[in-house]
């Protein structure tokens, strides 16, 4: 309510000094539109792998997330493979920290990177839950804590549309190659929401990881901004003032775009995982995704979850998502049941 009152207010201030209030206007935009929290949301701070709950408020809005509060998860806690707390340099004075989940290693190598989306941790459910479908599955897991979030650094309280943190992820795979012996053709990246940005970049940024599964992906960034815009309670139109507010300051939101990534995958595998009910980041971004794909050569798989709505995929049809998911990275990584 107070930044619609916000908007309203300054909206009339634009009209009347012009450019340099539509560019304050802007910037407003651009730093609430990408502040996230560095730390652990309140509702999160309990969860662990050993242990975790769908929260009150979940990843969408409105009465059809009531059915979740609550929801029994406990068959896919964690309870007797080791996890260890790890820290990742990924640039000067930039540190991640991660849950290292070994359910094979250093038996097996099969790895995937695992990371949150938008506004939240790896402490979310929704990412522990897919870690959790592929520990049990005896893929060792990297749950990723973002710069900005969580235990990881906190640099300036912004996401920078996967461009700085697909960065990281390729210094994290790095890391798993040259700390803990994983060899390229053994890692994999699954990014949820938010994550799935950086997840489709990647490609671009490191020859270092094989294959790449999104949850909620995108594909126009500048149209998914508009949306996210809206859904932060602007209107849709000061996306445009907000990018330019952006580019002033430095920042270029879209300079890897998730197309060059597409073009960068080659022959590494790509899944998506998207509901068409998603209400958060269309389902069209993902259809769009996968066309671009075919016709660039890249074998890939577009998993529809019908009438779901942002990530409730994993909680509506759990066993089919850990099939899809599990399948997906067993013939990617060459795994051996």
């Amino acid at each position: 309510m107070r930044a619609r009152r916000f908007i309203g207010i300054t909206l009339g201030v634009v009209l009347v000094v012009g450019g340099g209030g539509a560019l304050a206007l802007g910037d407003y935009v651009y730093r609430e539109g990408t502040s996230v929290p560095c730390g652990i949301n309140a509702d999160d701070a309990n969860n662990s792998p050993e242990r975790f709950t769908t929260p009150v408020e979940g990843p969408f809005r409105g009465e059809g997330w009531n059915q979740w509060i609550g929801h029994d998860l406990s068959e896919w806690w964690l309870s007797d493979i080791p996890i260890e707390t790890v820290t990742i340099p990924v640039s000067d004075g930039v540190t991640l920290e991660a849950w290292w989940i070994k359910a094979s290693y250093p038996t097996a190598q099969e790895t995937v990177i695992v990371t949150h989306g938008y506004g939240t941790s790896r402490r979310d459910y929704n990412v522990l839950l897919p870690s959790a479908m592929l520990a049990k599955e005896g893929f060792n897991v990297l749950l990723v804590d973002q710069r900005d979030t969580g235990n990881s650094t906190c640099v300036d309280g912004r996401h920078s549309a996967g461009q700085d943190e697909s960065d990281d992820f390729a210094r994290v795979a790095e890391w798993l190659v040259s700390e803990k012996g994983i060899t390229p053709d053994k890692i994999g990246m699954f990014g949820i929401s938010g994550g799935a940005i950086a997840t489709a970049i990647l490609p671009a940024k490191t020859d270092n990881v094989t294959a790449f599964a999104m949850e909620a992906p995108i594909f126009d960034f500048a149209e998914t901004a508009r949306r996210e815009v809206e859904f932060q309670g602007f209107p849709g139109f000061l996306w445009t003032l907000a990018d330019t507010a952006a580019m002033i300051r430095g920042v270029d939101l879209n300079e890897t775009p998730i197309t060059a990534g597409i073009d960068s995958a080659g022959n590494r595998p790509m899944l998506l995982l998207h509901g068409t009910d998603d209400r958060r980041l269309a389902y069209e971004g993902a259809v769009k995704f996968r066309d671009y794909a075919e016709n660039a050569g890249v074998e890939i798989t577009l998993e529809t979850f019908e009438g779901a709505e942002h990530t409730e995929g994993m909680l509506s049809e759990t066993q089919r998502y850990q099939r899809a998911l599990t399948t997906f990275f067993r013939n990617a990584l060459g795994q051996t049941q």
